[in-house]
């Protein structure tokens, strides 16, 4: 077979040349001649095919050069490989010897399964991250402390033993650290924002203090503190002009003076004075004065409004008085945060004092705090026109 780019002829089965290595074409396959159409000799007569020569003495080795990359045997002569065309005249790369490794430096592999440190799960030997958790594989701590299988223990004979001392009592965790906040409850009911109380001091405020509250007009600039000691809270009124209210509990009793909220309604609680009791029938240029009948007045509820003066007031003669926005003894008909009977205020008979106490109100009944007033988890606070609810939860 003769090269296309050197001209040499090579042998049928070669498929590179040996000058060049260039691969050879195919060779050409003459048409085979239709049957009954003899080759030579007459017409008619079929050619006897030719017997096969069979060499059956044994093959002397070659002397030809074999080739490094596939191990060929080529003819004497041959340039390239005619198998693979590698080139013949270059020698065989020499072999790298295998680098000598320290057994005693490296990490020995583990023979066991690895035990994740994070999932404490089982992995194949080999691996690299934990087939459970992702977490990455100490390979080489787990060589030097390979897993060993529990073994099973058997129970020992019954052997009378003396009783051992009792272990020590542990000893009580330190008291976690307080998670209290103040949550902001709107108008509906719901959560708003939080105001952790971390310090064992916060003070709330307009423009000052730890929690400000700018945009309500309502709130002085530094007006009300709370303050933690012993794992109890307090707030105190910081002197504002509006003063800080706490929602009751249960019956709370009232003093001189003390403000009262009821839905949107602020009344003022005042006891009336023995001279104001004393009062006899009025005389004018020698008549009584005509009027409603005279009752008994112990104390009376003064209306507070945004204009600073007092608009309506209460007279409180019976021994209970019920506030509510439909049914009671002081209804406010246009309070749409008020219930159908909101608070009462009882008269106690042997000492002359009132208590006030909320029934079940949806909003509940708030007084105006003196001093220092001590809080509980749930505690609703309110300031200026913002509702607070103090929350303890995870408090050591």
């Amino acid at each position: 077979m003769k090269c296309d780019r050197c001209g040499r002829d090579n042998p049928d089965d070669l498929r590179f040349c040996q000058d060049c290595g260039n691969r050879l074409s195919a060779p050409r396959v003459e048409a085979t001649p239709p049957r009954g159409v003899a080759l030579g000799g007459e017409a008619g007569v079929r050619a006897r095919p030719p017997a096969p020569e069979f060499d059956f003495s044994p093959k002397m080795e070659s002397d030809g050069v074999t080739c490094g990359r596939c191990g060929t045997v080529n003819p004497p002569g041959s340039r390239f490989c005619p198998e693979c065309g590698n080139n013949l005249a270059e020698p065989p790369p020499p072999v790298a010897a295998a680098p000598v490794v320290n057994l005693a430096s490296g990490p020995v592999a583990p023979v066991g399964p690895i035990v994740c440190t994070r999932c404490r799960g089982k992995n194949e030997p080999g691996m690299t991250y934990c087939q459970y958790c992702g977490a990455r594989l100490d390979t080489a701590e787990a060589a030097e402390r390979p897993y060993r299988e529990p073994q099973e223990t058997r129970p020992e004979s019954p052997v009378a033993r003396m009783p051992s001392a009792p272990p020590p009592r542990p000893e009580p965790p330190p008291p976690a650290a307080s998670h209290a906040r103040f949550i902001v409850i709107a108008q509906d009911g719901s959560p708003g924002r939080q105001y952790p109380l971390s310090d064992d001091q916060t003070d709330v405020g307009r423009e000052e203090g730890d929690i400000q509250l700018p945009g309500d007009p309502y709130v002085s600039p530094r007006h009300a503190r709370v303050t933690r000691r012993n794992g109890q809270y307090f707030v105190r009124d910081l002197g504002s002009t509006n003063g800080v209210f706490v929602r009751l509990r249960g019956s709370e009793t009232l003093h001189d003076g003390d403000l009262v909220l009821v839905g949107l309604e602020v009344l003022r609680f005042e006891v009336v004075n023995d001279a104001e009791k004393g009062f006899g029938p009025a005389v004018e240029l020698g008549t009584q004065v005509f009027g409603s009948p005279a009752t008994g007045r112990h104390a009376r509820l003064c209306q507070r409004t945004i204009e600073g003066v007092t608009r309506d007031v209460y007279y409180l003669s019976r021994d209970e008085t019920v506030i509510g926005r439909e049914s009671g003894d002081l209804v406010f008909t246009g309070d749409p945060f008020m219930s159908r009977r909101h608070a009462t205020l009882v008269r106690d008979t042997a000492t002359g004092g009132f208590s006030l106490k909320d029934l079940g109100s949806s909003n509940g009944t708030y007084l105006r705090i003196r001093g220092e007033h001590p809080l509980t988890d749930g505690d609703h606070v309110r300031v200026g026109q913002h509702l607070f609810r103090l929350e303890l939860g995870g408090q050591g």
